[in-house]
Order: structure tokens, then sequence, then C-alpha cells
């Protein structure tokens, strides 16, 4: 799959990585389960251990994400809601649950809430630069990529990932920790009967320290292979929502669509620039992508071949993405939009369009 000749729903790396999740977290809920149970029937120190041990599993919670500032209702933005399920349908996937619109040059599905609801949120300035066929190229990749990917399966991998994360911070010493108690030492160091005292502290910082260090060790090796798996598995998902993609529209709409977030740094520059001088931050925007010389583009397609030139670390390299969509056979278009609906939903984004201007303005300011 590293040079984009082939996808796949699930694969042996999801299954891994589900497998690794799933222990540590049944870790998460005994800790909880053992707490909980030594504070109902234990002894007073053994509910001071199960207070403590509750504790720890609150830190190990999983973070379940809050909706984004900007959010756009069916009644408001009825075109753009009636477009992503027309998607959802032609894809045979299930449409998203709410919509919202950021800053970003970018864009992206995202789990959140106790309800697990599935938001679709668009970067208004990667949308304000994209021709239409490539807009629906867009809805249909971030629709497609939250299907394969799984909302549940990817909260419980993550919910995985943040609790080795914070078992490694719990278990290592930190140096404030580490000089407060030098300087408890320090300061009893001449008083009678410390001498003794002193040394069975350094003799048990000693012990702690060779049992901590090797836990929290392991703790991130865990990390790093449950990363590397959910890595790789996120790899195949992005090829194919890559692919579903080119069903909505086509090769060449997905090929431009990837070609146009290969300027994301261009377009960063320029919104900050114009947000600064109190410009037209749209018109300012599009001028500068349209501006950049086809030589430029092709050095940063290049450049896309290497890993890690994008913001999202589990995406393949975006040189091997355009490849792959180019390879995919797909001559009908399973959708497109007329004038008439695209006006409208421009129309519907039109008064976030001020307010993501003068949130842009704030951030430079």
């Amino acid at each position: 799959m590293a040079d984009g000749t082939g996808s796949a729903p699930w694969n042996a790396t999801r299954f891994g990585a589900l497998l690794l999740a799933t222990a540590v977290n049944v870790g998460t809920v005994a800790l909880a389960g053992t707490g909980v149970w030594l504070l109902v029937v234990g002894t007073w120190p053994e509910r001071i251990l199960g207070a403590v041990e509750v504790t720890l599993a609150l830190l190990l919670r999983p973070r379940l994400g809050r909706m984004p500032g900007h959010n756009l209702d069916p009644a408001s933005a009825p075109m753009l809601y009636a477009v992503t399920k027309r998607i959802a349908a032609a894809l045979g996937i299930r449409p998203v649950d709410a919509i919202a619109v950021d800053a970003r040059y970018g864009s992206g599905c995202m789990v959140v809430g106790v309800r697990r609801r599935r938001e679709l949120v668009l970067g208004l300035p990667l949308w304000e630069t994209l021709p239409t066929d490539q807009r629906l190229a867009l809805l249909g990749h971030d629709l497609g990529r939250a299907s394969a990917a799984g909302g549940l399966s990817d909260t419980w991998i993550q919910t995985a990932l943040d609790a080795l994360t914070t078992w490694a911070d719990v278990i290592t010493p930190t140096p404030a920790l580490e000089e407060a108690r030098q300087g408890v030492m320090d300061a009893n160091a001449f008083r009678a009967g410390t001498v003794g005292q002193n040394t069975n502290v350094t003799m048990g910082q000693a012990l702690a320290r060779a049992l901590q260090e090797p836990l929290a060790h392991g703790m991130l090796v865990l990390h790093r292979l449950l990363s590397r798996l959910n890595h790789h598995s996120c790899r195949q998902a992005q090829y194919r929502a890559d692919e579903m993609a080119v069903r909505i529209t086509s090769a060449d709409s997905a090929d431009g669509l990837l070609r146009a977030l290969l300027l994301r740094e261009t377009a960063r520059f320029t919104l900050e620039r114009a947000a600064r001088a109190g410009d037209d931050i749209w018109a300012q925007l599009r001028a500068s992508l349209a501006s950049v010389p086809d030589s430029e583009r092709e050095r940063r397609l290049r450049l896309s071949r290497l890993p890690g030139d994008t913001t999202d670390n589990d995406s393949p390299p975006t040189y091997f993405r355009i490849r792959f969509v180019n390879k995919i056979s797909c001559p009908n278009a399973a959708m497109k939009l007329s004038i008439q609906e695209s006006q409208a939903i421009d129309a519907e984004l039109l008064p976030l369009r001020t307010a993501i201007a003068d949130q842009l303005r704030n951030m430079a300011s």
C-alpha cells in the first residue's frame, strides 16, 4: 500500500491495534472496578488505596471531544446537508449527524460527545478555493474516511493511547518532585536523628527509581507499538477514502483536490498576511493560490513523496495518493452539482465567511 496500489477496509494491523487497545482499556476498567470495590467493602487503608485507583481511572477516562464553534444546523444550510446525504447514499454509507466550519486549510470528520455523533468539519479557506467538482470530491473523501475508519474503534484506540501516555506521566518521577524531596532532606540534614532517616529516604528513592523507569519505558514502548499499528491501519483507510472521492466525481477531480492540499503553506502565509493587513481575506487567498507557478507546484509534488508532508501524520505521502487515484477507473461520476445548487451552498456559508475572517484577524493581531 505504500505505493498506492490498493486499499482495504479491514486488515491485520487494524485487528492488532484493536487487540492491544482492548488489553490496555480492560486494565483501566479493572482498575476502576477494584477501586470502587475497595471503597465499598474495604477497611480504611484499603479505601484510601481504592480512592487512589478511582482517581487514576478518572485520569485515564476517554476524552469524548467537543463540537467546534461554527456549527451549521439543517435549517440554516439545507442544501449542504442534502448534498452530503446524497453523497452518503451514493457511497452506501451513513450520513453525518452535523456539519461545522472552521478556519483551517483542510477538512475532516470527527466523532464527539457521549452520543458519538459524527460531525463533518469543513475548513472554509480550503472550501473557498476549490471548484465545484473538487468540493464534491472533498465531501466524498471525508465521508468515506469517517466510514472506513470507524468511529467507535477509533475512539477505543485513542483512549488506549491516551491511557498509556497518562500512565507514563504518572509513573515517571518529575524534576520538581525530586527537587522538593531533596529540599526537605537538606532542611533536616543537621537535625538530631535525621541521618538514618535521610539514608532510608535515599535508598527508597533509588529503589523507586529502579522500578519507575522500566515501567514508564514499557508504557512508552506499548504506546509506540499501538501508534504504529494504528498508523498503518489509518493509511489503508485514507486510500479507501480517496477511492470514494473518485467514485463521487472523477480521478481528475480527486487529483486536483490532492494537489490543492499541497499549497497548504502558501495558503497559511497568505491568510496571515491578509489578516494583518485588513484586506479581503478570501479574494487574497484565491489570487495567491492561483498565482503559484506550475514549476512550484511540480516541486511540491516531488517533495510530497517524503513522509510527513501532511499535517495528518496518519496519511500516506500525498504523491502516492495522487498516483493511487489516477489508477482508479471510474468513467461515470456518481454526482454532479448544478449551478443553482452550488450557489445555494455559497449563500448558506456566506454568514460564516465574515465570522471566519474576523477569527483569522483576531488570531493574527
